[in-house]
C-alpha cells in the first residue's frame, strides 16, 4: 500500500516535489491506458497527495495496458493538458510469467488489430476501384445513349427525305401520266380527222 504524506505541507515540501518532478525519467511520467475498476477510482480522500505539475487531488486507477495490466496505482486526475502519470504503484510488478503471458496476450491483440486495418484499408482500395468502374459504365453508357439517341435522329431524317423524295416521284410520275394521256388525245383526234379526211376522198 502507499504511504501517504502528512496533510500540513510546507513551501518546503513543494520545492521538494518540484526537485523530485525535474529529475525524474519522462517515462515515469506517461500515464498507461486505464480501466475502470469501481473498488479503486475517484480522487485519494485517504490524504492530500497531489500530483506534482498541477498541484491536484491524485486519482485512483487500474492499468490496463501491457505487462501493467491489472496493477492498481495512484496518478494524475488531469483530463485536459499535460498529465503527470503514475505518482506511485499500489501494487507490485506481476511475476515474469504473468508479465510474459500479458505480453503475448496484447501483441496477439494488436495483431489482430493490424490485421483488421489492413483488411479495411484493402477494403477501402477495392471499393475505390470499384466505384471507378462504375463511374466509367456510367460515362460509357451516358455516350451510348447519346449515340443512339443521334442514331434514331438520322433514322428520322432519312426517312424524312425519303418520303420528300417518293412523294416528288409521285408526282412527277402523276405529271407525266397527265402529259400522256393529254398526249395520246391529240394523237387520237388526229387519227380521226385523217380517216375523215380519207373517207371524203374516196
Amino acid at each position: 500500500m502507499p504511504s501517504w504524506p502528512n496533510n500540513n505541507e510546507t513551501s518546503s515540501d513543494d520545492d521538494e516535489y518540484m526537485s523530485e518532478f525535474s529529475s525524474m525519467q519522462m517515462e515515469y511520467f506517461q500515464t498507461p491506458d486505464t480501466v475502470i475498476d469501481p473498488s479503486f477510482c475517484g480522487l485519494v480522500t485517504e490524504s492530500d497527495r497531489r500530483c506534482i505539475l498541477h498541484r491536484q487531488r491524485a486519482g485512483k486507477f487500474v492499468a490496463f495496458e501491457g505487462t501493467d495490466t491489472g496493477r492498481r496505482f495512484i496518478g494524475c486526475a488531469t483530463e485536459d493538458g499535460v498529465n503527470c502519470g503514475v505518482l506511485e504503484w499500489v501494487d507490485a510488478p506481476w511475476p515474469v510469467i504473468l508479465q510474459r503471458c500479458l505480453s503475448k496476450l496484447w501483441d496477439m491483440y494488436h495483431e489482430q488489430n493490424l490485421g483488421r486495418a489492413q483488411d479495411n484499408e484493402a477494403h477501402g482500395i477495392e471499393v475505390a476501384k470499384l466505384q471507378k468502374e462504375l463511374d466509367s459504365l456510367a460515362n460509357q453508357y451516358s455516350q451510348l445513349v447519346d449515340d443512339v439517341s443521334k442514331l434514331f435522329d438520322y433514322q428520322d431524317g432519312i426517312k424524312s427525305y425519303n418520303m420528300d423524295c417518293t412523294s416528288q416521284a409521285i408526282n412527277e410520275l402523276k405529271e407525266k401520266k397527265k402529259q400522256l394521256e393529254e398526249q395520246t388525245k391529240i394523237e387520237l383526234q388526229m387519227e380521226k380527222l385523217k380517216l375523215k379526211k380519207e373517207q371524203r376522198c374516196i
